[in-house]
Parts: C-alpha cells; structure tokens; sequence
C-alpha cells in the first residue's frame, strides 16, 4: 500500500453521498455510535497517524451495522478513513478472505504513516458471529423439522425432474 493508492479511495463522506437507500438509516446508526466521555478520551490516547483503509458496499447489512463505530473512533483518534468499493477493486478483499474463502465486509486495514500494514478486522465482532451462527443453527433446525414432509416431496420431485431431463 502508498500513499497514493490510499487517497484513491472514498472519504466517508463521499462514501455516503452515494448510499443510496439506506444513507437515512446509515446516518441514523453513526448517530447512536456516539462515543461515551471515557471512550473518547481513550480513542485520543491511540496513535493519530493510522489510516484505516475500508472495503465495503452500501448494500451490506454488516457494513451498515459496523462502519459507524469505526467511523466515530476514527473521527475521535484522528486517523484517515478511505472507503473502496469491493467489487470495483476485487484486488483488495482477496487477502482478507474470511476463512480464506468468502469476500465478506466490511474489512477495515490498518496502516501506520508509512503505510506498512499493521492489523485488520473482517466483517463483525466475533460475539455478533457466534451469536448468529447459534440462531441460524437453530432455525435450520426448527424449518427442517416444520417442514420435513413438504421438502421431502419436493427433493423426490426435483430428483424425478433431474432423473428424466438427461
């Protein structure tokens, strides 16, 4: 990463002039991920020459849910925030691929002032996965068995179709 290749990116604020949609929802949860007193005084304790290079899309529920708070912790610590597209620059989320397979968002990078990398982040707090994860599961679970003697037709009748259509 240089310099240059960093400022090709969106600030956030152009980032969000092209929202779209959601940029009323989007406004309304960087709203709500104010700082408390003790975390603003801890983000000015963090080093101020990171820049924070963000892969992200507007559609995503998890760049909706997340890129506030690193927006308001940047905004508190002084770091530089450029927002790129994932699908318009596929060479940046191919490193930060979860479980080196699947191109989640947002992933935030951070580089110190020379543009070294130094940690990232992918996607959401491992609490917010486990959780889902969990709830998923269990869903799964409670569909399969609701609905076991309707999808069981259905898989004879989608095997009867492939059987036949060769």
């Amino acid at each position: 990463m240089d310099r240059n290749y960093f400022e090709k990116g969106k600030t956030p604020e152009q980032f969000l002039a092209g929202y779209g949609d959601n940029r009323a929802r989007f406004e309304q949860l960087l709203e709500e991920s104010a700082l408390s007193e003790e975390q603003i005084q801890r983000a000015r304790s963090l080093p101020h020459d990171l820049n924070v290079l963000v892969i992200a899309e507007p559609w995503s529920g998890d760049v909706l849910y997340h890129l506030p708070p690193l927006l308001r912790l940047a905004e508190a610590a002084g770091w530089q925030v450029r927002i790129f597209h994932r699908d318009q620059y596929p060479e940046l989320i191919f490193p930060y691929r979860k479980d080196g397979l699947y191109h989640s968002i947002p992933v935030f990078v951070f580089y110190d002032d020379d543009y070294n990398e130094l940690t990232h982040w992918i996607e959401r707090p491992a609490e917010a996965t486990r959780l889902i994860d969990e709830e998923s599961l269990k869903l799964r679970r409670r569909l399969r068995e609701e609905h076991k003697a309707e999808w069981r037709q259905a898989t004879f009748s989608e095997l009867f179709d492939l059987a036949t259509s060769g």
